[in-house]
């Protein structure tokens, strides 16, 4: 019973079950035998053999029922042709299914790498970071240790003692322009800022006080002059202007004289 057993090929069964053997052998290098992976592909292995022993006794017991009709096929030119033909193909099914079952397992592994290349990009990333701020704290230190070691140097001078014969001190005497000098240019200023605005108006709405003035700006004759007999509207209205202008000179006087003697109180207190 043994010897036709061992003498009856099933390519398929075997290139699969080698195949599940290789995975398993791929899957022991990763998980225990504990791991569901191993105990399924254990079992898949398992129901293949028991598959391959059933064709095997099934196809033992063809060969036993009819052996004359296979001697006679044996002796046949044609028929050995094509068994060789079928061993062939059934050979190369067998490597492609090897050459498949590789593929899967390199597959699975890509796969495997594919879902592994954003956990290494974190992990690089967050090593650049920890890299940043190490380098950014050896910088630091450095640059402390060299400033350090400068003031160490300069502490160190072979003996020699420094002392200040004459230390730097404040001035009593202020810096010219002083307060007063000041006030008055500005004083100045706002006269002369004053009687330039004056002057600008009057050019750009000049007013004519005789005749003769008229006739040499106009180059025209002048026939005659009528007089303003003022009222008591433009009475008013010219006294209002002088008491604006007056207080208007009395309170830039005063102003002037109350930040003098402030400038003048302040200086003493000084």
């Amino acid at each position: 019973g043994s010897g036709p057993s061992t003498s009856i090929a099933t390519p398929e069964l075997d290139s699969r079950i080698a195949s599940q053997k290789a995975k398993l052998v791929e899957m022991l290098r990763n998980y225990t035998d504990q791991h569901p992976d191993v105990q399924g592909t254990r079992r898949v292995i398992a129901a293949l053999e028991e598959q391959r022993k059933e064709d095997v006794q099934a196809r033992e017991k063809a060969a036993r029922a009819a052996p004359k009709s296979a001697e006679s096929s044996d002796r046949n030119p044609v028929f050995q042709q094509m068994r060789v033909s079928l061993a062939d193909a059934e050979a190369n099914v067998a490597s492609l299914r090897a050459r498949l079952g590789a593929y899967e397992n390199q597959y699975a592994q890509l796969r495997t790498s594919a879902r592994l290349v954003p956990q290494v990009e974190a992990e690089f990333a967050q090593l650049n970071r920890e890299y940043d701020v190490q380098k950014k704290t050896y910088s630091d230190l450095l640059a402390r240790r060299e400033a350090a070691t400068m003031g160490v140097d300069v502490q160190d001078t072979g003996g020699t003692q420094f002392r200040v014969i004459d230390p730097p001190r404040v001035s009593p005497q202020p810096v010219p322009p002083t307060r007063l000098t000041m006030l008055a240019i500005a004083f100045a200023l706002a006269l002369a800022a004053g009687l330039l605005a004056s002057f600008v108006a009057s050019e750009l709405m000049p007013t004519f006080h005789d005749a003769r003035a008229l006739r040499e700006i106009t180059k025209r004759p002048v026939l005659g002059m009528v007089a303003l007999l003022p009222n008591d509207s433009v009475r008013r209205k010219r006294r209002r202007n002088v008491f604006l202008f007056a207080g208007g000179l009395s309170g830039l006087i005063a102003s002037f004289t109350a930040v003098l003697v402030f400038a003048l109180l302040l200086g003493r207190v000084a």
